[in-house]
């Protein structure tokens, strides 16, 4: 006999990636016994891929538009909505608990599950979005404003993958037979078992800092011929890599400071009013604009926790003068 309750919360779990290996090979084991759970679960997967998560009503009408898309509509037994239905408030749930929000107001995180949903899941948070990830294996993963990142629903045998675009803390759980590798844009990052911060932006340098344990970071050059050197990182220690100049440099660092937004902190130690704004504009999801050039090169120092924008940007026009305009959409900068 199906445990309708069992399957529901199992399909929940796997579409919001939060899943353990356990539980997806309980989920698989029923798809194969039960041929009306797999349209079931197709019905619901392309649903969840389709959807946004934002509220009660919204999530009702999103399953009506998308059942108007399927084909495997008619297939399902009449009693649908009952497991659909049930089933979204799971998965929602499920996204609402894993999603942390700095301020309150941040939209929720959405969840955008690819078409191979067997082997690759792909999280990816907005502006003024963070999000928190378990993997199967037990490894957690902070996602940062702005960022995505690529992880499967099982790792493999030998190893444990994923892929980042952006910023993210990861607390990886020890298994010496199984390497993490997170693969970025310009390079990776190789550990067995860690807690470390990557910063790997677009058109930024890619910085990799060690809170717990020890981490190798290789550099991506252009030059395909170049063999790359490894650099090994221990707490407190962060490297900076410019893949313009494939430029590296080792420094000293606070592991805790370089994680503490995940944390609800912004912490800037003599850094640019134009980088400080950078990550403002990321955390809060306002477009920021300088009026004047001068403003961008004043070098500030200040650590935030849960503040507001309106607050940082008082207490940091303390600092050095200067003046600001906070509008629904732009935050404006000038002399």
């Amino acid at each position: 006999m199906i445990n309708e309750e069992q399957f529901i919360s199992l399909a929940a779990r796997k579409l919001a990636g939060q899943a353990t290996a356990a539980e997806l090979q309980e989920l698989e084991d029923l798809l194969q016994q039960h041929e009306d759970l797999k349209a079931r679960y197709i019905l619901l997967q392309q649903y969840f891929t389709e959807s946004s998560y934002q509220s009660a009503t919204d999530t009702e009408q999103a399953l009506q538009r998308t059942l108007g898309k399927i084909s495997l509509q008619q297939e399902v037994k009449s009693n649908r909505w009952k497991w659909i239905g049930a089933a979204a408030a799971v998965v929602t749930g499920l996204v609402i608990s894993v999603a942390f929000f700095w301020p309150a107001s941040i939209p929720e995180v959405k969840l955008a599950v690819l078409k191979d949903t067997a082997q690759w899941l792909n999280r990816q948070n907005g502006k003024g979005t963070r999000a928190v990830i378990e993997l199967g294996d037990g490894s957690k993963i902070w996602l940062n404003a702005d960022s995505r990142i690529s992880y499967p629903e099982v790792f493999g045998k030998h190893s444990r993958e994923v892929y980042l675009n952006g910023e993210a803390f990861f607390k990886v759980t020890g298994n010496p037979d199984r390497p993490f590798i997170v693969h970025l844009n310009n390079g990776m990052v190789k550990v067995l078992g860690t807690s470390f911060n990557v910063r790997a932006y677009d058109n930024e340098p890619v910085q990799t800092s060690v809170t717990t344990g020890k981490v190798a970071f290789i550099p991506k050059y252009d030059n395909q011929n170049s063999v790359p050197d490894t650099f090994y990182i221990t707490p407190d220690e962060k490297v900076t890599y410019k893949p313009t100049t494939h430029n590296i440099v080792k420094e000293t660092t606070s592991g805790e400071d370089d994680k503490a937004w995940t944390e609800g902190r912004l912490v800037f130690k003599d850094v640019s009013l134009e980088d400080i704004c950078l990550e403002l504009e990321r955390s809060f999801g306002k477009k920021i604009a300088f009026q004047s050039d001068k403003p961008r090169q004043y070098r500030l120092t200040g650590s935030f926790q849960n503040n507001n924008l309106q607050e940082i940007l008082y207490y940091l026009t303390k600092s050095k003068s200067f003046r600001y305009t906070i509008t629904d959409s732009t935050l404006l900068i000038s002399e």
